[in-house]
């Protein structure tokens, strides 16, 4: 099909975006707001790796989700639900063009128990596998619901590629000065938008 029709079906589907979302959490002494900044910054997003994160194999991979923004939020309000002190995500993120992530090398990933995966795949994309179990009813593996991609080693940008997510109004004032008293205004004045969750979520 051509890139019209595809878009036409995207925009008619509540269940299929042409956006893809990274989601920061805080990590040690970085709250998810600081590791937001960081990464705005250095415009990367530096992968995960078996150690970091959930990623099979030897090369790390950057993590995102094909999740429309409604059940984005539905997701992190359950994570805070679960543990409100330290939730796997914060509506704190940045969203990009899903062409442009398959562009850079970014594919979906392949579902299904990890070990039985790794006989078909080899070695250099074992970063696509997330391990899928549903044997034993009280140890349940299954992240289907987030619809992951994920780009091989380190996921380069430029602002005008990228919307930045905020949980509420106030994270978006304390981005704009921050921004303004480091010298980052470039960030403001180029990215394609800034999305406040707080209209989608409540």
């Amino acid at each position: 099909m051509d890139s019209k029709i595809w878009a036409d079906r995207v925009k008619n589907r509540n269940d299929f975006p042409a956006r893809l979302t990274h989601l920061t959490r805080k990590n040690g002494d970085m709250s998810a707001f600081e590791v937001l900044v960081k990464i705005l910054r250095e415009k990367e997003i530096i992968g995960s790796t078996t150690n970091s994160g959930y990623i099979c194999g030897n090369i790390p991979a950057v993590c995102l989700q094909e999740t429309p923004l409604g059940a984005l939020a539905e997701s992190i309000r359950f994570e805070r639900e679960l543990d409100s002190k330290n939730p796997r995500y914060e509506a704190y993120g940045i969203r990009f063009n899903k062409k442009y992530i398959y562009d850079m090398g970014g594919r979906p990933v392949i579902y299904e128990n990890k070990e039985i995966m790794k006989k078909y795949l080899p070695e250099q994309e074992y970063w696509r596998i997330v391990n899928l179990d549903l044997t034993d009813k009280n140890k349940i593996v299954d992240w289907t619901h987030e619809r992951e991609w994920r780009v091989p080693n380190t996921l380069e940008f430029e602002y005008n590629k990228i919307e930045i997510i905020v949980p509420n109004s106030f994270a978006r004032r304390n981005l704009v000065k921050y921004c303004e008293e480091n010298g980052m205004m470039e960030i403001i004045r180029n990215v394609y938008s800034i999305i406040n969750m707080t209209s989608i979520m409540f």
